[in-house]
């Protein structure tokens, strides 16, 4: 928190100012409104190589091995003897990877069938590559993305956000694209790497579920519910002919029953861990946005108890704010209250 004058606080997407006689004013700039893809009906969900016809969703360059970048190898076959994955990440205590964001501003956006905000469920993915790393496969969708994109991808050691999880994204053809959080695992060279990779893979979905109250139920068998292969979209969906990832899971003695069990353990553990309100206070000064996308605005302080997404932080641009409250949670976040011509609206981090 930086004080600029008695009553005036500037933070990096709210510009604060207080009561006194001296005024600071910030005009929300253009670039901080979120777009959204202006595409008519269902085509919204069709990645723009194939509505343009350069590419197809078989061969978008993704998944496939058909970029010269990405090069697929062949899949080694499943191997016997190895250890149960789930059992070697307890044995071994492993930590989880801290979520990092690295969002692309030239991705589309646009919203679920849903509206903004409301995902259904997530698909898993792995890049069938076994010479990639995170940073190749980013790189390359970075510059890629007109024939697909996802939300984030996970390896043995990070966990990296790409696109706001508020929107949609073009990775398992057109109806998951409607309905779906999409996310890539990046391949492994060892057994060890493997299941440290699952145990970051696993840990985020549950985040992802548990953010948006979404239970753990696998859609992989019955095409019902809110964890889905890329494989079980191909055979309930349609819209794609992927079967990821269960070769490359097989391949490590690994199943995806077992993958919905480690998510299921993990989100179990968060519904017990929200973060607590340290203190909450009344205050008064005002504001307007400054830079608000990637920025939501939520009920409660997010990771509390009872929180749900309001709407994008996008939404109050060029208003002007009464911030009402302050609170901090044991995370170590402040958070801000505010309202809208007399009508309280939610709460925003007052960093984001």
């Amino acid at each position: 928190m930086k004080k600029l004058v008695k009553s005036a606080v500037v933070f990096a997407s709210l510009v604060f100012i207080g009561t006194s006689a001296t005024m600071i004013t910030e005009k929300a700039s253009a670039a901080s409104i979120d777009p959204v893809q202006k595409v008519d009906g269902q085509a919204t969900y069709i990645p723009k190589g194939v509505r343009d016809g350069t590419a197809t969703e078989e061969h978008d360059g993704f998944e496939d091995g058909t970029n010269s970048v990405l090069q697929q190898v062949p899949l080694l076959r499943a191997t016997t003897g190895y250890p149960d994955v789930n059992a070697y990440i307890k044995s071994n205590k492993f930590s989880t990877a801290k979520i990092e964001k690295q969002l692309k501003s030239q991705f589309p956006k646009f919203n679920y069938r849903n509206g903004y905000g409301k995902p259904e469920g997530i698909v898993i993915h792995e890049t069938a590559n076994n010479s990639s790393t995170i940073t190749g496969e980013i790189n390359y969708m970075s510059t890629n993305y007109n024939n697909a994109f996802v939300h984030a991808f996970v390896d043995k050691s990070r966990i990296i956000q790409i696109h706001p999880t508020e929107n949609g994204v073009w990775g398992a053809g057109q109806y998951a694209n409607a309905r779906f959080i999409q996310v890539e695992l990046v391949r492994s060279k060892t057994f060890d790497e493997f299941a440290r990779s699952i145990n970051n893979y696993a840990y985020y979905a549950a985040y992802l579920l548990d953010q948006y109250n979404l239970p753990v139920d696998s859609a992989h068998s019955d095409g019902k519910g809110t964890v889905w292969s890329h494989d079980a979209v191909t055979r309930y969906l349609g819209g794609t002919t992927h079967t990821d990832p269960v070769a490359y899971f097989n391949q490590w003695g690994y199943n995806f029953n077992n993958f919905v069990s480690l998510i299921n353990e993990k989100y179990k553990a968060m519904q017990v861990n929200y973060e607590k309100i340290e203190y909450d206070k009344a205050i008064t000064a005002y504001s307007r946005v400054k830079t608000a996308t990637g920025n939501s605005v939520w009920t409660k302080p997010n990771k509390t108890e009872g929180a749900k997404l309001v709407n994008p932080l996008s939404s109050y641009s060029g208003k002007n704010l009464r911030i009402i409250r302050e609170a901090k949670t044991s995370g170590g976040t402040i958070w801000y209250q505010f309202s809208v011509g007399g009508k309280t609206i939610g709460w925003v981090d007052s960093k984001a």
